[in-house]
């Protein structure tokens, strides 16, 4: 099996402008025009796309996908100059061992956390919750070829949780799985993160045909059949990932090869 590659976190935005001047400004993104159609965002060799929206997304709290993430070099001064600069804090700056760990909102309520331990500043990862560890990690192994780094999940904080990730190109997914306590940022039921902020994650093949025909074939639920979207001219299908996570499929050359402009 053809292995992945990431290519996009789908927003829905109230304010296209404002959201393209947030991202740019403190985190680094890219202003671009998608396939020369639409607004959008580069993130080194992955995407922000955008759709407009009239009434403020609900927020994807409650959903599978937690959060996106920025790496950092120094937390503490990076934090004091993002909330000296006017950017809303969901978390403070924390320690974590030698690194540190922050969250921000974004335009439209989305979480943002800027995570030192790469010592960089790009794009890093994307951060999934999971009622079922193990059945996540597999999701993606058995239909996007993405195995997890760790053969089982390990454990955190002296039995706190589970967890695993996958590495697809520059990106980390982290999945944590269910804490042995209750905590308020485990959901107790997934909603669908479809129509919230973070609408989707899109992942990428250069042939998506035999991809569509063997998930069709297998236990995978198709969202929708193969179609051009109108506004960001993507090939692309839609399926139901673990825990109401939506997915889109698209077919796409990987960065640098990909010709997005």
């Amino acid at each position: 099996m053809d292995k992945a590659n990431f290519h996009h976190v789908h927003l829905n935005v109230t304010d296209i402008d404002a959201t393209v001047t947030y991202y740019q400004k403190f985190f680094g993104a890219k202003p671009i025009k998608y396939r020369n159609r639409s607004d959008a965002l580069f993130t080194e060799k992955s995407f922000l796309l955008l759709d407009l929206v009239e009434t403020p997304p609900p927020t994807h709290e409650g959903s599978s996908l937690w959060h996106i993430g920025w790496s950092g070099v120094d937390g503490p001064s990076e934090f004091n100059w993002r909330v000296q600069e006017g950017i809303e804090v969901h978390a403070p700056v924390t320690p974590l061992s030698e690194n540190h760990w922050m969250y921000f909102l974004g335009p439209d309520k989305e979480i943002i956390e800027v995570y030192t331990g790469n010592k960089n500043h790009t794009f890093e990862h994307i951060h999934l919750l999971a009622s079922d560890i193990e059945g996540t990690m597999n999701w993606f192994e058995s239909n996007l070829g993405l195995p997890p780094v760790n053969k089982s999940a390990q454990e955190w904080g002296n039995r706190l949780f589970k967890w695993n990730y996958l590495l697809v190109g520059n990106i980390n997914i982290y999945v944590y799985g269910k804490p042995v306590e209750e905590r308020t940022w485990f959901p107790k039921k997934f909603k669908p993160t479809d129509g919230s902020v973070m609408d989707h994650i899109g992942f990428s093949f250069e042939n998506i045909e035999p991809v569509f025909e063997r998930m069709s074939s297998g236990n995978i639920e198709i969202i929708k059949d193969i179609k051009i979207d109108p506004v960001h001219g993507i090939k692309s299908f839609f399926v139901r990932g673990p825990d109401n996570l939506l997915v889109e499929i698209v077919e796409e050359k990987p960065i640098p090869e990909g010709i997005w402009l």
